[in-house]
């Protein structure tokens, strides 16, 4: 647990082109155009992830959540549930914990109804099965990535920014609430230069800012998540150095913890 957790974030950049491919009456209206300036694409939290190759498998594993994350079947809650799940497969996967892996994937296939994302989880789900069942770990390590690029693809191209940036979050909220777990574990300040993601979190707020859709809005989950990942935000920007100190890993612990607790009420 003494090694350094060291990463570099590496912004995938979704380009979209609407020039002379398109036909004038297949452009997007004036609304539409607006959102596809405004609506930021994310980077993958599996960067964050990419440090873990310095510790040691037990150690993941005692990151992975003890408890399933599970919440009632509701569009908003499904998407973010989505994406926390997936970090927690990945953080699994890479500790060697086929139980965890069986449950997680059985929750995945349960969210796909509302989001129209059928086909690429329950193809995750089957290839899960059979890697589970040989310790492919390294299979398993690629088709989760594989998984996340087909998921935020399927959703940002079919312009379903809201369920993009929720889902988003959840991965984004749970792999730094293990990560800064793990650091809080045995803590020296250069180990907290891996939560440096001024950026994404930058990104992340202004996202759910753009969020207009009253279903989604007008939920006290997604209010109680748009404050903590506002506060969460300031925070991250308020590095000392490119360090934190022991109080700020534990305030971002709290601040990731509190959005968890919401969208399980």
């Amino acid at each position: 647990m003494k090694t350094r957790l060291i990463i570099a974030v590496i912004a995938l950049s979704l380009l979209f082109s609407w020039g002379c491919k398109k036909k004038t009456d297949q452009l997007p209206d004036e609304d539409m155009a607006s959102q596809i300036t405004t609506f930021a694409p994310l980077p993958s939290f599996k960067e964050v992830y990419a440090s873990l190759d310095q510790v040691q498998v037990k150690d993941i594993a005692a990151a992975v959540p003890t408890e399933i994350f599970k919440t009632k079947q509701e569009e908003v809650r499904n998407a973010f549930s989505l994406g926390l799940l997936t970090a927690d497969a990945v953080l699994a996967a890479k500790g060697r914990d086929k139980n965890k892996l069986r449950d997680i994937s059985a929750q995945m296939m349960s969210l796909t109804g509302l989001l129209g994302l059928e086909s690429e989880v329950n193809r995750l789900g089957d290839e899960m099965k059979t890697m589970i069942e040989k310790s492919d770990w390294d299979g398993l390590d690629k088709a989760l990535d594989f998984h996340k690029e087909d998921v935020e693809s399927a959703l940002w191209e079919a312009e379903n920014y809201d369920n993009y940036t929720l889902m988003l979050m959840g991965g984004w909220i749970e792999a730094a609430n293990r990560i800064a777990w793990l650091v809080d574990q045995d803590y020296s300040a250069d180990r907290t230069k891996v939560l440096v993601q001024k950026g994404t979190f930058n990104h992340l707020h202004s996202n759910l800012e753009q969020i207009k859709s009253e279903h989604v809005v007008e939920q006290a989950v997604f209010q109680t998540a748009l404050e903590n990942v506002r506060e969460l935000r300031e925070l991250i920007n308020s590095d000392q150095d490119g360090t934190y100190n022991k109080e700020q890993i534990k305030s971002i612990i709290e601040l990731t913890g509190n959005i968890k607790a919401a969208f399980q009420e």
